[in-house]
């Protein structure tokens, strides 16, 4: 019982001499498709931009770093057909300092489809209906930064989806659509 008692006088302590920075992202992104049904899915360029905050706890070399982000991703749906979508993305990482200027970053991310527009390859506008893309996925994220910069992290990240851009079941020829989110993300933080 004692131990147990020193234990959570630790983590109070700790907590309470948790130093947190709020910050400014953005990034540039280039943006595809992964899965069963995204073989020939080309990429594009989206970007980007929010907020960030990092709360680093002393003598420990882990930092959470949650973001708030708009998102603007452009890629093929089909061969001949090319969307853009605006994404509110909201990634929850922990970052693991290996040198004091070096640091690795996982966790999780949700990302909330806010517009869906769709274009074929002659620039005329492709309709779907309201619910055929996902409102809602979830991604894993992967990266690699550095500190070397004051008050500046620079990143570089792989988002993967892991549920479909679809809530349709179907597509061409009535076989199940299967196509994921990925993108690789370089981005720059400014922490005030």
């Amino acid at each position: 019982m004692l131990k147990k008692i020193i234990l959570a006088a630790v983590v109070a302590a700790t907590a309470s001499f948790a130093q947190i920075n709020f910050g400014v992202h953005a990034g540039v992104d280039m943006n595809t498709l992964w899965g069963d049904d995204a073989e020939d899915a080309a990429s594009g360029i989206g970007f980007q931009a929010g907020a960030a905050a990092k709360i680093s706890l002393p003598m420990l070399p882990i930092t959470v770093a949650p973001e708030i982000l708009i998102d603007m991703r452009n890629y093929d749906i089909t061969d001949n057909v090319t969307a853009t979508e605006w994404a509110l993305d909201i990634p929850v990482l922990v970052r693991f300092s290996l040198l004091p200027i070096l640091y690795l970053e996982a966790g999780p991310e949700l990302a909330f489809n806010l517009s869906v527009s769709a274009e074929d390859d002659n620039g005329h506008e492709v309709t779907y209906d309201d619910d055929y893309f996902s409102t809602m996925e979830f991604d894993l994220v992967f990266g690699v930064g550095t500190g070397i910069v004051p008050f500046v992290d620079i990143d570089f990240r792989v988002i993967l989806g892991l549920t479909k851009i679809t809530d349709k079941s179907t597509v061409l020829n009535g076989d199940p659509l299967d196509q994921k989110n990925l993108q690789f993300a370089l981005g720059a933080t400014y922490w005030f």
